[in-house]
């Protein structure tokens, strides 16, 4: 592990330190902000995207009395890695020896947005009593049935991201995640700097995620948030069975956002953030 360094969140007076650890083959780069006797709040990021994605979060978590940790998943920002491939269960070992190595007291809150909401959802399944309750931002559910149709078109996706030139999918991809004209911007710049072979190994790995557990629900508090103009597949239908099937779930839509809820309207995904973990 390196040294920390401290900076200052982007737009506020919260000091947050950098760190980073060798796990599993990879250099992983998190951030901690708060006071380590605060309960935690580990935040990951989604497909593409990196830890600055939480940008507007983690000031209002400190301020609300939250100790919080963000990190680049491998393959992303600046995690490398020279493993080669990508699953949500790595993943989730990944975050849980990040958890360990920044000193993060458990149990603690779990904040995902799509892809990350995915590795959340593996991380509660296999350590359960490490979770108090789960945030999920533009994600669907890993352990609802999904029909034949869906799971070929998933199939099929992986085939077509390699044939459209990377450029122009890191535009659609943009244009179909953000409203806001500055997260688009993010977007488009996280994307080509992460590269076309780290996203599609990523990709690769998202679209095998998927393991149906009928039997299955969520036992903790839940918090699903998707944008209103969420323009990524079926995320608003796909939240909407999920909040069902769950006993202790609240469903929100964002008006005015898309699949970054959390980045097109910040403001108000933090209020319904803070209002639910204090509850």
């Amino acid at each position: 592990m390196t040294g920390p360094e401290s900076r200052t969140v982007a737009g506020s007076r919260v000091v947050e330190t950098a760190h980073s650890a060798e796990v599993s083959g990879a250099r992983l780069h998190y951030w901690t902000a708060g006071a380590p006797d605060r309960p935690g709040i580990a935040l990951t990021h989604g497909a593409g995207a990196d830890h600055r994605m939480f940008d507007p979060q983690i000031p209002a978590l400190v301020e609300a009395g939250f100790r919080t940790l963000r990190w680049d998943v491998r393959y992303h920002g600046a995690s490398a890695s020279g493993t080669g491939r990508f699953r949500t269960v790595y993943a989730a070992d990944d975050l849980a020896a990040l958890l360990d190595a920044a000193g993060m007291a458990r149990p603690l809150v779990l904040l995902g947005q799509s892809m990350g909401g995915n590795i959340s959802q593996e991380y509660l399944r296999r350590r359960a009593d490490d979770v108090t309750a789960l945030v999920v931002i533009g994600s669907t559910s890993s352990t609802l049935p999904i029909t034949r149709r869906e799971r070929r078109a998933l199939a099929l996706s992986r085939a077509l991201m390699r044939l459209v030139p990377y450029r122009r999918l890191t535009r659609s991809m943009a244009l179909a995640s953000a409203v806001d004209a500055g997260a688009r911007t993010y977007l488009r710049e996280t994307f080509a700097a992460n590269g076309r072979r780290a996203f599609l190994t990523t990709w690769d790995g998202m679209t095998r995620a998927i393991d149906p557990s009928p039997g299955y629900r969520v036992e903790k508090p839940e918090l699903l948030i998707c944008g209103e103009h969420d323009g990524t597949g079926n995320i608003r239908s796909a939240m909407e069975r999920w909040s069902e099937r769950d006993p202790h779930s609240e469903f929100h839509v964002i008006p005015g956002a898309g699949h970054v809820a959390n980045l097109d309207r910040p403001d108000e995904v933090n209020r319904l953030t803070v209002a639910f973990l204090k509850a």
